[in-house]
């Protein structure tokens, strides 16, 4: 299975940036649970600097993480639970090994989101809980587009993966629907699809920038022009959208199903 770590150099960033929504999110994520999940022992699959790990943790569960991204298990290592650099579909993890388990923001980078829920599916013992959020493709923000717009002026172009990952895998589970149907075709049961949006708490310009530009389609280039015009590009684009700025608030799909009952042995 070939895999490229389009996250590497995103770590700090992220953890100071893009947290500021994904955390939020991750903590509705966990609320959705089917069952209790203190004392169990839960995969964070695709754990990026552990913000689903930390609502976790908050309930109670025992952790075990995967990342594609070494760069991104690497932030804050000490604290973090146990893990491994590892694609979502091919888990170093034996068959239903863990109680249950989470892919926040995971799924909608698969063009083949199927090998991704057969691959939780079978690490996860039956009943367990699986929860998996992605973003809506109804989802849109004129303020956030603008930050985009600020940064292209100051010479950034949209990553190639990125534009391929929008275009082919981002759409498969768009939609509470299309959510609802991936994880009936999986085999999961008890499945309870959402689509709504989330008010994460961001109101000020400099918070959604930090956001916008914590993420990993900005790190490479952001990077290349340094941490005094990485500055000044956010200063700038923070005055750019103060005069629209309005509440973030994206639309999130939510999943959370139950791994199926295994099938009784033939006599």
């Amino acid at each position: 299975m070939t895999t490229v770590d389009h996250y590497r150099g995103s770590g700090r960033r992220w953890a100071g940036g893009a947290t500021l929504v994904y955390g939020p999110i991750a903590v509705e994520m966990v609320d959705m649970s089917p069952h209790p999940l203190a004392g169990r022992r839960v995969l964070d699959a695709g754990t990026g600097t552990g913000v689903a790990a930390d609502a976790l943790i908050a309930h109670g569960a025992r952790l075990v993480a995967t990342d594609l991204s070494l760069d991104m298990l690497a932030w804050d290592a000490r604290r973090r639970p146990p893990c491994a650099v590892a694609d979502v579909r091919a888990l170093p993890l034996a068959d239903h090994c863990v109680d249950d388990t989470v892919a926040a923001f995971v799924l909608n980078h698969l063009v083949d989101p199927g090998a991704g829920f057969a691959e939780l599916i079978r690490v996860t013992r039956p009943g367990g809980a699986i929860l998996v959020t992605v973003y809506s493709t109804a989802s849109r923000s004129a303020v956030r587009d603008r930050l985009d717009e600020v940064a292209k002026q100051a010479g950034w172009q949209v990553p190639d993966w990125y534009l391929e990952v929008k275009a082919c895998a981002v759409p498969l589970l768009g939609s509470a629907e299309l959510m609802e149907a991936a994880a009936r075709r999986a085999g999961l049961a008890g499945i309870r699809a959402e689509e709504r949006p989330v008010d994460v708490g961001i109101t000020d310009p400099e918070q959604l920038a930090d956001y916008r530009f914590g993420q990993a389609h900005f790190a490479a280039w952001l990077d290349e022009i340094g941490p005094d015009r990485a500055r000044l590009l956010r200063q700038e684009a923070a005055a750019t959208i103060r005069p629209i700025m309005e509440p973030y608030r994206p639309i999130v799909v939510f999943l959370a199903a139950l791994s199926p009952p295994r099938a009784p042995r033939s006599r």
